[in-house]
């Protein structure tokens, strides 16, 4: 046993006299990655950190760090092998961009929206039904953009957590007037297809129709959906679902149908359409472009395009999940400016003849009274008084 630590003894210190055992002391390097003691002159691996500035990384990578010859670490690590920190800054700046275009197309949207909802409440001379329904649907593209934004100022991941009361009741008000804005859009296309396919006389149609379709069946859908979040998942203000969890189909199913029967309505209003303009005299490219203007027009106001990409098909696809961001953004802010300019004040003949009428009544009425002004205003000349005073002493 003396013997074999005699012959250990020797071998340490030949090595120790042939080579020094240098050692890197154990690090942490600004990314937060704690590297371990190790000998000089060997790369070392660590797994990629699980989380940094709020960013996941994929922790199945590795990090490398050369331990130098002289026993200090390298500078820099090498972090190339962790691709998800970069896929996920990404997607983050790309949610960003979505939440400004959002933004931007809301406010823009709720201008022009309360414009037109003023514009229909001034001018009385065009209260037909169709103008009503029109600005019923004006009205729930108001009220949901409003909600819309108390949810996006009120909202937050404290909130979300805590679940109480108010914040569920803002989210059920939101989800009711998104259901509102398909209806009114379903009252929308029950109006059009009455009055082109079925020549139904609409003067038949009462008003209080459209407003139980409009206003009145969301309600008990909503109702419906609320006592089943509250039952099934109570929880994160109701936004979201769990897995298994299936009650927004409560409201969303409704939708859909809605949806449908519109694109029903669209197909049969565009048939209609062709079977006119083809009896006309016109040539069949006008035809053709009359019938492709026409169905254009009508997308957005019956909410076809909603159909486009009701249900997020990206999974784990990247790039089909960016798609999905940018088209719900600009679809959910600008959808609504589409409505409000196709199919509203700004567009009805009828509408910008009596904003004209009103705009020359105001101008005659300021006209008259500027020179009534005027008139008023002008002094009596000393020539015309005296010429009136020698006019009278004269007669006198």
């Amino acid at each position: 046993m003396t013997n074999q630590k005699q012959v250990f003894g020797h071998i340490c210190q030949f090595i120790k006299n042939e080579k020094p055992c240098l050692f890197c002391n154990i690090s942490i390097d600004p990314i937060g990655t704690c590297w371990p003691k190790s000998t000089a002159g060997e790369w070392v691996s660590r797994p990629c950190p699980e989380m940094f500035y709020g960013v996941k990384y994929n922790t199945t990578n590795n990090v490398y760090r050369e331990c130098l010859s002289n026993g200090s670490w390298a500078m820099k690590g090498n972090y190339t092998q962790c691709q998800e920190i970069l896929n996920e800054k990404k997607s983050k700046l790309h949610y960003h961009i979505a939440v400004i275009i959002n933004y931007m197309g809301h406010c823009i949207s709720l201008g022009a929206l309360l414009v037109a909802f003023i514009l229909f409440m001034r001018l009385r001379s065009i209260r037909c039904l169709r103008n009503i329904i029109h600005w019923n649907l004006i009205t729930a593209f108001i009220l949901r953009n409003a909600t819309w934004f108390v949810v996006q100022l009120t909202m937050n991941p404290e909130v979300h957590e805590s679940n109480v009361l108010w914040c569920r009741l803002v989210t059920a008000a939101y989800n009711y007037f998104h259901v509102t804005n398909f209806f009114w859009m379903f009252g929308e296309g029950c109006y059009l297809h009455t009055a082109i396919v079925l020549t139904y006389s609409t003067d038949k149609l009462r008003k209080w129709m459209f407003i139980c379709i409009g206003w009145c069946i969301p309600l008990p859908i909503i109702i419906a959906w609320a006592v089943g979040k509250l039952y099934y998942d109570n929880e994160k203000c109701w936004f979201g679902k769990k897995a298994g969890v299936y009650t927004d189909y409560i409201y969303q199913g409704p939708m859909i149908l809605v949806l449908l029967i519109n694109f029903i309505f669209l197909f049969n209003i565009v048939r209609i359409l062709m079977t006119k303009l083809r009896a006309s005299t016109t040539s069949e490219t006008i035809q053709y472009r009359k019938a492709v203007k026409a169905t254009l027009v009508l997308l957005p106001l019956l909410g076809i395009t909603y159909m486009l990409f009701f249900v997020n098909p990206g999974g784990e696809d990247e790039v089909a999940q960016i798609v999905f961001i940018y088209f719900n953004s600009i679809l959910e802010s600008f959808q609504v400016q589409q409505s409000v300019f196709l199919f509203s004040p700004f567009a009805l003949p009828q509408v910008r003849s009596a904003v004209r009428k009103r705009w020359h009544r105001w101008q005659d009425k300021h006209s008259i009274r500027a020179r009534v002004a005027r008139a008023m205003s002008i002094p009596t000349s000393p020539t015309r008084v005296s010429f009136h005073s020698i006019k009278q002493s004269s007669a006198v």
